[in-house]
C-alpha cells in the first residue's frame, strides 16, 4: 500500500475545500454519508450525473450500488462514499464530452485529499470499487479478477477489499453480467459479515 501522506486539514469540510482548490474548474464532488462510518466506499471518479448534482454515486451506477448494498444488508446512510479523483475526467468526442479514466497526474493530485478523508473517518473497512482505487489503496499490481473479494491491509489500520465497479456491471450483458453480479454480491456479503464482527 502506498505511504499515507499528511495534509493540513482536520475536518471533512476542509478536505472538501481542498478538493475544490485542486479541481480544474474549482468544483468537486466530495464524499458524503456518515462521518463516523465503519465502512468507506471509494470509487474512481464522478460521472456526468455526479458532476451535475455534486454528489457521488447518484447516476445509474449509484442506483445499482444502492441496490447491491441493500441486498447485503447495508444501508447507504451508514457508510461514507467518495471517489479517488473528485472531479469528472472527460474527453471530447463527436457526441460531446464523455467520461475517461483519471490520469496518473489527477490521481496523484487528489491522493493526499483522499488519504486525509480516510484518516478523519478512520473506518474499519474500505471497499474499493474498481481498479483505480484498489491500485491506489491496496496495492499497485491489484488485479480485479485475481484479487476481488479478498481482504488486504488498508490505510490507517483498516482492512480493504476491491470489487467490480457498478458502472462496469452496467456495461456487461447476459450471462457475463449475471456471473460478475454474483461475485459482487458475494464480496458485499463478506464486507457485511466483517462489519458484524466484534
Amino acid at each position: 500500500m502506498p505511504s499515507m501522506g499528511r495534509i493540513p486539514s482536520s475536518t471533512l469540510e476542509e478536505v472538501c475545500a481542498l478538493a475544490r482548490a485542486v479541481s480544474p474548474d474549482h468544483s468537486a464532488v466530495c464524499g458524503e454519508g456518515a462521518p463516523t462510518a465503519r465502512l468507506v466506499i471509494v470509487g474512481e471518479a464522478p460521472g456526468r450525473d455526479e458532476a451535475l448534482q455534486g454528489r457521488p454515486f447518484v447516476g445509474a451506477a449509484g442506483r445499482m450500488l444502492n441496490q447491491l448494498l441493500a441486498e447485503a444488508g447495508l444501508r447507504r446512510d451508514d457508510v461514507w462514499i467518495t471517489n479517488t479523483v473528485k472531479h469528472r475526467p472527460t474527453v471530447r468526442s463527436a457526441g460531446g464530452e464523455r467520461n475517461r479514466p483519471p490520469s496518473a497526474a489527477e490521481i496523484k493530485s487528489y491522493l493526499p485529499i483522499l488519504q486525509q478523508e480516510l484518516e478523519i473517518i478512520h473506518p474499519r473497512l474500505v471497499l474499493c470499487l474498481g481498479n483505480v482505487p484498489a491500485s491506489v489503496l491496496i496495492r499497485k499490481d491489484f488485479k480485479m479478477t485475481r484479487d476481488h473479494g479478498h481482504f488486504f491491509p488498508g490505510p490507517f489500520d483498516s482492512r480493504a477489499m476491491g470489487t467490480y465497479h457498478p458502472a462496469y456491471l452496467l456495461r456487461l450483458q447476459g450471462q457475463a453480467r449475471e456471473e460478475v453480479l454474483d461475485e459482487v454480491r458475494t464480496d458485499l456479503r463478506a464486507v457485511a459479515a466483517a462489519l458484524a464482527e466484534p
